[in-house]
């Protein structure tokens, strides 16, 4: 993250997250043994914590971090991204950072240095990208820098097959990669975030997995932190034009309870509306994303699902039956719903859907 150099009438807030922050240093104060897998719903804030957290330790330690953003990266790419699209994110061509041969080590948060003759015999299949990087985490531990590799929505990797030939997928090698590096060599600290309730699922099912790694949720805002943001606004979002009562702040967490992305939005539609339009507005737009998705040929038994959702916020996964389960993947899929592997459970994306869910069955 940079320095800011510019005042804004609003700025990002980051509230609290004392114990997540603990829990990542923890993490890696600790010698490399297991995979950290990151999840939770959709804006629940992995990434925001992940870079504060990032802020904190440089000024702590002596660390390397490879920090790759899936999720921004692959906008670049058409849906038909290949094996050399992933070399081209995790790896850079920098010849003039090239010693006697050697592959330099990336500064900070970056990707993995080559000179361009290491990058043309790996995309030629002739060098293994799995060694490159090792042997990267090798170097970096001689010289007493402790190596982070953090992927955001590796998911994003999961057609992807080595070489573009149909034996070995990409995303089988990595995870076969990130347990020799921890659990076998002890080499580096691998973070995974995802907001992919069902990706996460088949990696805490995977017996190899969940035999070395920890699988950490990473939730909304509770509503004790949303109270001490929304009723300090200048103190943490640097918003001075207008102040909000306990009241109006009530009224915020009833609506989108403690999606940070969500009440940014709020705070920000604040500057030239008046609080019970911006809500009402929002209401009805959650609304209209639920009728959206209704509207399709099984919306019968669609609704009926989503009934269940009426008049509690979860449906545990021993309560459905299989072809149940497809329409609620799909749900899933279009961020109507989260599922928690850990919990096996469904629940509404964030109180603002489940809202959207209500008022869609109140109006029929």
């Amino acid at each position: 993250m940079t320095a800011d150099k510019f005042e804004y009438r609003q700025d990002v807030a980051f509230i609290n997250r004392d114990k997540e922050l603990h829990d990542l240093k923890i993490f890696v104060d600790k010698r490399p043994s297991e995979i950290l897998f990151l999840h939770g719903p959709k804006s629940s804030g992995k990434t925001t914590l992940l870079y504060k957290f990032l802020e904190k330790l440089g000024k702590e330690q002596k660390v390397n971090v490879k920090f790759l953003n899936l999720r921004k990266t692959f906008t670049e790419f058409s849906d038909e991204y290949n094996y050399k699209d992933f070399l081209s994110v995790f790896f850079k061509v920098d010849d003039k950072s090239e010693k006697k041969g050697k592959i330099a080590a990336g500064i900070n948060v970056g990707l993995f240095k080559i000179n361009s003759q290491i990058d043309m015999k790996m995309r030629q299949g002739k060098v293994d990208p799995f060694k490159v990087m090792e042997k990267e985490f090798i170097r970096l531990n001689k010289k007493g820098t402790k190596p982070i590799l953090i992927i955001d929505e590796l998911q994003a990797l999961d057609k992807i097959y080595m070489d573009n030939g149909r034996d070995r997928r990409l995303i089988i090698e990595l995870f076969n990669f990130f347990v020799a590096m921890t659990k076998e060599s002890h080499l580096a600290h691998i973070i995974i975030a995802s907001s992919d309730g069902y990706f996460i699922n088949t990696l805490y099912t995977d017996s190899r997995l969940k035999k070395s790694s920890i699988f950490y949720r990473v939730d909304y805002l509770p509503k004790e932190d949303v109270m001490e943001w929304l009723l300090n606004l200048e103190k943490y979002s640097k918003i001075k034009d207008y102040i909000l009562t306990k009241e109006d702040a009530e009224k915020i967490w009833e609506t989108v309870g403690g999606s940070m992305w969500e009440i940014q939005d709020i705070l920000f539609k604040l500057f030239r509306s008046p609080l019970d339009d911006v809500l009402g507005l929002y209401k009805k737009k959650m609304r209209s994303l639920i009728v959206d998705y209704v509207v399709k040929p099984e919306q019968e038994e669609i609704e009926k699902l989503l009934r269940r959702f009426v008049d509690r916020e979860e449906l545990p996964k021993e309560e459905i039956n299989s072809e149940e389960e497809k329409l609620l993947r799909d749900m899933v899929r279009q961020n109507i719903l989260y599922f928690d592997p850990t919990e096996a459970t469904y629940y509404p994306q964030g109180k603002s859907f489940h809202h959207g869910i209500r008022l869609y069955f109140e109006k029929k």
